[in-house]
């Protein structure tokens, strides 16, 4: 074989390549994405439609962030001017649980309990809420143990010298407990 029939053979192979490349071309289904022919049309329409979609994605969130921090800082300035009211509420109740049986006809002894009922109210409607502990196991969420009695209970709560309280969701205050262990 010559070399100019080595040409024309190599020759004819990459036209039967090339017309092979065209036909599948021609037969392939095209689809034409409609989001890119209309970027490709307008750039910057598109681009505006994009920043638009980011600002208000970063709106959103920003509101959404605004709106937390309000109740955050709503909570805690309750939860800070709460807890120098609750010692008064803690004084109420040792009061109440220590006058002894003479004096709880005395006019003074139920003007404590009035004001002890009262406080209480007006802490409830500000969504405080008080629990007792007393008999529960200890929880290290809500008790801090001050003293442990050695008995055969086992972290069983006998004696709160001050009760736990919840303000909304949230632990206001530790109860402060005396536990058997």
């Amino acid at each position: 074989m010559t070399k100019d029939e080595k040409n024309n053979i190599e020759e004819m192979e990459l036209e039967q390549e090339a017309q092979e490349e065209i036909s599948q071309i021609e037969t392939e289904d095209w689809e034409i994405d409609e989001e890119k022919l209309a970027e490709a049309q307008n750039p910057e329409e598109f681009k505006c439609r994009d920043m638009l979609a980011k600002v208000s994605a970063d709106f959103d969130n920003y509101k959404k962030r605004v709106e937390r921090d309000k109740h955050d800082m709503i909570f805690f300035l309750k939860n800070d001017i709460l807890k120098k009211i609750l010692p008064r509420v803690d004084d109420l109740d040792r009061i109440i649980k220590n006058t002894p049986e003479d004096l709880k006809n005395n006019a003074l002894y139920e003007w404590v309990v009035s004001m002890q009922t009262k406080l209480m109210s007006d802490l409830e409607k500000m969504w405080v809420k008080p629990f007792d502990s007393i008999w529960d196991t200890v929880n290290p969420d809500k008790h801090d143990v001050m003293t442990v009695v050695p008995w055969k209970e086992s972290w069983i709560i006998f004696d709160e010298f001050e009760k736990w309280f919840m303000l909304e969701d949230r632990v206001l205050r530790h109860a402060k407990v005396i536990v058997w262990a």
